[in-house]
């Protein structure tokens, strides 16, 4: 304890410098990017994602901002690619046909 007394400056920054690093660390958890990533599955189009995932806007709209956020110069997307998307809820669509058991499609 008397350690702590004759060097309490150096106990100031220890503290300062252990709540600066939790400020760093928690203010990374609350981070509000707006954006999500997703993996590109062959078959995969924008706007086939645009459709699934760009719900409340115009799918050009959308198509342009992912482009944008990308750094694409085309629409053209590969397999395997992660892209960064404007963060919605995905949507889905659901089939309303009833079916009972034993049914086959």
């Amino acid at each position: 304890m008397t350690w702590i007394k004759e060097n309490y400056f150096l106990s100031f920054f220890v503290a300062g410098s252990i709540a600066f690093i939790m400020f760093i660390i928690i203010s990374k958890s609350f981070s509000t990017d707006e954006s999500q990533h997703i993996n590109i599955e062959q078959g995969d189009s924008l706007w086939e994602l645009a459709h699934e995932y760009g719900v409340n806007e115009d799918k050009k709209v959308w198509i342009n901002k992912v482009m944008a956020m990308n750094n694409l110069k085309d629409e053209h997307i590969k397999a395997g690619e992660i892209l960064k998307i404007p963060a919605n809820e995905k949507s889905y669509h659901f089939d309303n046909e009833t079916e009972l058991a034993g049914d086959t499609k």
